[in-house]
């Protein structure tokens, strides 16, 4: 059976998040004070896997030679602070 599940993240440059193997990423957003990630999972599948998420600030630098996937956008602070979240592939 396929379910969305929500992940917590962290606001940090670049972070593991373990995700059930082919799981589907389908959006980033605040809620409440959490960045958090929505995936579409297979219920019955409990083999896992660490996906690389990158989580970049308007107007900061990213690394070059990187291939990233981009995930969403979302604000915090009434839209003073800005966050782009990319899963690097």
């Amino acid at each position: 059976m396929k379910t969305i599940y929500k992940y917590p993240i962290k606001i940090t440059d670049v972070q593991t998040v373990t995700l059930p193997i082919n799981a589907e990423i389908i959006s980033a957003q605040m809620q409440g004070d959490t960045l958090c990630l929505w995936a579409i999972v297979n219920t019955s599948n409990t083999d896992t896997e660490g996906r690389v998420i990158e989580v970049v600030g308007t107007g900061n630098p990213m690394s070059d030679g990187i291939r990233r996937v981009y995930i969403g956008t979302t604000q915090m602070q009434g839209g003073s602070m800005v966050w782009h979240v990319f899963e690097c592939v």
